[in-house]
């Protein structure tokens, strides 16, 4: 009942686009990220997909598509991680939140959250005694939620409350974690600009498959016609989140799409990776969209070969690989659905705050081993990786890698994101992804 035809979906988007509702949004400066990266980076993990998680992935549900779409401005911290607001409650009680495709799960801190965890006790905590509209979770449903990431455990408790996206797109009943413990997250969560996390991914990723996610409600209580939405990543500047259908005044040019390799993760499939106008990757490969992460990341076979390629050595003390800072960085070339996406060297470039120290922007992703290359490193499952925006299921013990064996896979973020207007398409499961304007 949600199918819309293309030409109505286009002039929904379009219409929308011409009356976007926006948040306000603040970003501290790049310094502080990098900082952060250098002292706290550690290469994230991806366990293999088990057989059961691959036949649960069968039994997804199918959403439909529609038009028209509202837009959430949402914050770029250091060009890394990108936040906004939502509201929980009645009357509502605001939180910085990530709008992360990585992940499927919903969740904020707990009033008991600031006594229990030192590094919660900054944050903003959901007061369920203080709505209205708060309800414990319907009986036979999951009423706790655990997730394990690097250095302890994100626990807490499923409820249901009316939860407000963009100011006026409202949802009645959704489920969400009120988190009472946050030691897995660290010092990185301490000093983080947000309070939890809204994922976008599909539902096979979250700790209760079975509870809707925001996007899911939004179409079923007709709030959205389309279970789409679209990223505009600012470079040092607002980014903007449409939810509903995208913004075509933000691009050029027709969207891209491809088909999911499986609807787990947002991973599209990609023809082939040149990097100096050369193939990195041996035949087609995998590429996870993950708004949660920074940087990007690949084998450690092929990070090694690029890395050195322009004369830079691993440093394990940042598990990133160092070079001269007057070195020239090629291009990095990504080639999906025909066409391609072009990460200028410049972007690739990381350097500290005292300019004499640089390392390479693509780092070795560590796809369930404990040892990559022969070098030793410290897993997502002892330590959480390149800020607490990696806290999401794909680093948890239960995660799924949809990609046909053979496949490189790659992780790319916001580097890579930042360069195109994303489309994610939850009814056909397809990303799509445009020139921008």
């Amino acid at each position: 009942m949600w199918k819309k035809s293309s030409a109505l979906l286009a002039l929904l988007s379009a219409s929308s686009a011409n009356a976007l509702l926006k948040i306000p949004i603040t970003q501290i400066p790049k310094e502080e990220f990098t900082t952060q990266l250098l002292a706290t980076h550690t290469p994230p993990r991806i366990v293999q997909q088990s057989s059961s998680a691959s036949s649960t992935a069968t039994k997804q549900r199918r959403l439909g598509g529609g038009g028209g779409g509202e837009n959430i401005l949402i914050r770029d911290l250091s060009n890394a991680q990108y936040y906004g607001t939502v509201e929980i409650g009645t009357p509502p009680q605001s939180f910085e939140v990530v709008f992360d495709t990585g992940s499927a799960d919903f969740w904020v801190p707990s009033q008991k959250c600031l006594a229990e965890s030192s590094n919660c006790r900054q944050k903003k905590a959901y007061d369920s005694s203080a709505s209205s509209t708060f309800a414990d979770v319907p009986a036979g449903m999951k009423t706790g939620f655990t997730i394990e990431y690097g250095s302890g455990p994100v626990s807490g408790n499923f409820a249901t409350d009316t939860v407000t996206v963009a100011q006026d797109y409202v949802v009645e009943g959704q489920t969400f974690a009120m988190v009472e413990r946050t030691v897995g997250l660290g010092d990185t969560y301490r000093y983080a600009k947000f309070d939890g996390i809204l994922g976008l991914a599909f539902p096979i990723l979250s700790q209760d498959e079975d509870a809707k996610t925001v996007l899911q409600n939004l179409v079923e209580q007709k709030v959205i016609d389309a279970p789409m939405f679209g990223f505009f990543l600012g470079n040092n500047a607002p980014g903007e989140l449409t939810i509903g259908g995208y913004d075509q005044e933000k691009i050029q040019g027709e969207v891209t799409w491809v088909d999911l390799l499986m609807p787990t993760y947002w991973v599209a499939p990609m023809e082939k990776v040149t990097f100096n106008g050369l193939a990195v990757s041996n035949g087609p490969s995998a590429g996870i969209m993950d708004t949660g992460t920074s940087l990007i990341y690949a084998p450690q076979e092929i990070v090694t070969k690029m890395a050195h390629s322009v004369g830079a050595q691993f440093n394990i003390q940042v598990s990133l690989y160092q070079m001269d800072c007057g070195t020239e960085i090629p291009d990095l070339e990504f080639y999906i659905g025909g066409n391609s996406v072009v990460i200028p060297g410049q972007d690739l470039v990381i350097q500290d705050d005292s300019g004499f120290y640089c390392f390479f922007g693509v780092s070795a992703m560590n796809f369930g081993q404990e040892e990559v290359g022969g070098q030793e490193f410290v897993s997502a499952d002892e330590e959480l990786a390149d800020g607490v925006v990696e806290q999401i299921s794909r680093l948890a013990r239960t995660s799924a890698l949809p990609v046909p064996e053979g496949m490189d896979t790659w992780l790319v973020g916001d580097t890579f994101l930042r360069n195109i207007y994303s489309v994610y398409d939850y009814e056909n499961k397809r990303f799509g992804y445009a020139t921008l304007a």
